[in-house]
């Protein structure tokens, strides 16, 4: 068993979870039994906070990392939020209008909000977001906002990426899973929160494990010394990570879990 290891840190989509969003029927035995052992269980994700509450069964015994870093709760309580300003918005969305099936999504401290669901994008919408408005104008929203994101089931990386270049300077640009693209302030990614929580709870990358796929866990990796890459991992993430383990569809993450800490 690994004696040294006092927190474990999992990325959900690609990492945590198979290709159909399912974790292992064994992931909430494992997460008691580390805490159990006095190791803390850490979830990173682009996810919002409402969401990967709720798809942990509303436990307060996991630290959250939302919203690609932005949003940080902790015994059920926010313990950071970084917002950022959205002027940025109304050419966002002329750009967005003009790709075929893509949406855009403004990502807040108390909701999502959208200016339209349909069929085709509902279900990603819901899978990402438990809690979502409609609204008529983005500048009408008044909540506080952490992050922009685009869905385009085409994907991203090919089709929306290279169509923001104009924001590169200013804003962080990320692909964060093959539908999803996130735009936020350069301050905020997973590492960032992650060492924040670090300092704050006294813990050292030596005593740090983290999982993740692609390229919005790339910050995390230097936060850790035992990293670990997915198979089906980003070829940038599995440059830097220390161990490469299988896929997100033999779920990986659990199978080591338990081999490390012997559970």
């Amino acid at each position: 068993m690994n004696k040294t290891i006092k927190m474990v840190v999992t990325d959900m989509d690609g990492t945590l979870l198979n290709s159909n969003r399912e974790m292992h029927p064994e992931t909430m035995s494992i997460i008691d039994k580390l805490i159990d052992k006095g190791v803390l269980f850490v979830v990173a994700s682009a996810r919002q906070y409402f969401n990967l509450h709720n798809r942990f069964k509303n436990r307060d015994d996991i630290i959250y990392i939302a919203e690609n870093g932005s949003y940080i709760n902790k015994d059920g309580n926010l313990f950071r939020f970084r917002g950022m300003d959205f002027q940025m918005v109304d050419r966002l969305t002329e750009i967005v209008d003009g790709i075929d099936g893509a949406y855009l999504v403004l990502c807040g401290k108390e909701s999502a909000y959208i200016k339209d669901m349909n069929e085709v994008s509902s279900p990603y919408f819901n899978e990402y977001y438990d809690k979502i408005e409609i609204v008529d104008n983005f500048q009408d929203v008044t909540d506080e906002i952490c992050k922009i994101s685009i869905l385009d089931l085409n994907g991203t990386e090919k089709y929306v990426y290279p169509l923001l270049n104009e924001f590169y300077e200013d804003y962080k640009v990320l692909v964060s899973t093959h539908e999803w693209l996130d735009i936020f302030s350069w301050k905020t990614n997973k590492g960032a929160a992650l060492e924040i929580l670090q300092q704050r709870l006294d813990i050292k990358k030596e005593e740090t494990m983290v999982f993740g796929d692609n390229l919005n866990d790339l910050e995390m990796y230097r936060c850790a010394v035992e990293s670990y890459a997915m198979e089906n991992s980003h070829e940038e993430i599995k440059k830097v990570a220390k161990h490469i383990i299988g896929s997100n569809d033999e779920f990986s993450v659990i199978t080591e879990l338990k081999k490390v800490f012997d559970l």
